[in-house]
């Protein structure tokens, strides 16, 4: 007799395999399930941090810009620090604004980092702001821009001169002097001038008579035909005018509202940063109280140099600038309108713009020759109608995200 093909044996067999898989099924799916809660959980968890460190980030970046605001700026940049990252070489001065806590976010820290560059946009303060959950690598990175009262705008000058003083020139006998204009075209000294050899504030009326004639102005810049090889007109105001009290006519006339504070602290600041003539970049603003005479070339095209001889350099007689020197950019002397501390004054070569606060008789030596460069040492990028006495937010300087 032959066995039936489902016997109890067999079937009890398949039934508890079958069990088992649903169980483990079962278990599976659970488990699964759990798992997908889990990540759930944790992306939550991940996206609230990350929500913290955001609100924090952008907290720490309000009290930044609170800071900048009731600081004075020199304060505010007395402290160096560690430059974010992608900020680096010794053009950039990078100052530590603190760390902060939010009150209701425990663990999570933020910072603020003042960034600015020291030779093309003193005026701009980048403010770098980060945050961070600690211990969860939650982190949360901001930045924005602001235009700061730093250095005032400077006037545009379509037809700068080579010389600019507020006094009259007379050359001493023997002297060697090569005054040259801005050109339109062709080579220095020899092109079409397109602008003033010199421009004086203050001629002097010899008649009286209130104004000015050709023959006292060019009495009063009495420089030679061949000191002058590049032509150029000699220019000067047509009525008379005053020097006492002084008031900084020639300063005004290529510095604008430029304060001697403003410049003194950007190149104080230069300095402190360690930039040189011999540095890359090279310094660009040099602020001199001492009255010995100089023997430096600065400047290159690419970044002139605006020397200043302030009126302490200037309280006896202002420093020459030693034979073979060679200066690209500007050069102004703080003579306070006392001629006398200009007398035989002695230049090297300065590629840019002379300016005098004063007049310069019996000037013995010296290469002027003015360049479309000779002011871009100071000449800042500040917007058409910006009024730059106080803070404000650069438009589309704000961004989030990795630093």
């Amino acid at each position: 007799m032959t066995a039936h093909p489902f016997c109890p044996r067999q079937n009890g067999a398949v039934t508890l395999m079958v069990a088992v898989g649903l169980v483990l099924l079962a278990s599976l799916t659970s488990l699964y399930s759990a798992r997908t809660v889990l990540f759930d959980q944790l992306a939550s968890h991940n996206h609230a941090r990350a929500a913290q460190a955001r609100l924090a980030a952008g907290m720490v970046l309000a009290q930044a810009q609170s800071t900048v605001a009731s600081t004075p700026l020199l304060d505010l940049l007395a402290i160096q620090s560690t430059c974010p990252s992608g900020v680096s070489g010794l053009g950039w001065q990078c100052s530590d604004m603190g760390t902060a806590e939010h009150p209701d976010m425990p663990g999570v820290q933020g910072h603020a980092t003042a960034v600015r560059d020291l030779l093309m946009s003193p005026h701009v303060i980048t403010l770098h702001a980060s945050a961070s959950h600690s211990g969860q690598g939650s982190q949360a990175h901001m930045r924005e821009s602001l235009f700061v009262p730093a250095v005032a705008p400077a006037p545009s000058l379509a037809s700068p001169a080579a010389v600019v003083t507020q006094g009259c020139i007379s050359e001493a006998l023997g002297a060697q002097l090569r005054i040259c204009p801005l050109v339109s075209r062709g080579e220095s000294c020899s092109g079409t001038a397109k602008a003033p050899v010199v421009q004086t504030h203050f001629v002097v009326d010899t008649n009286g008579n209130g104004l000015i004639n050709t023959a006292e102005r060019n009495a009063c810049l009495a420089l030679r035909t061949v000191s002058m090889p590049g032509g150029g007109t000699r220019t000067g105001p047509s009525t008379a005018g005053t020097r006492s009290p002084c008031l900084r006519k020639a300063w005004a006339s290529v510095l604008g509202s430029i304060e001697d504070a403003q410049l003194k602290a950007w190149s104080q600041a230069q300095e402190r940063k360690g930039l040189t003539a011999q540095t890359s970049p090279p310094r660009s603003i040099y602020w001199i109280d001492s009255p010995a005479d100089w023997h430096t070339s600065v400047g290159t095209p690419e970044i002139p140099a605006l020397l200043v001889f302030s009126a302490l350099a200037c309280a006896q007689r202002c420093p020459r600038i030693g034979s073979g020197v060679r200066i690209m950019g500007s050069v102004l002397l703080d003579s306070g309108c006392n001629d006398e501390k200009m007398r035989g004054w002695e230049g090297g070569q300065i590629e840019g713009q002379l300016v005098v606060e004063s007049g310069m008789p019996e000037w013995r030596s010296g290469t002027v020759i003015a360049t479309p460069q000779g002011r871009d040492a100071y000449i800042l990028n500040w917007p058409e109608g910006i009024d730059a006495r106080r803070i404000q937010r650069i438009n589309g300087s704000w961004s989030e995200g990795s630093p």
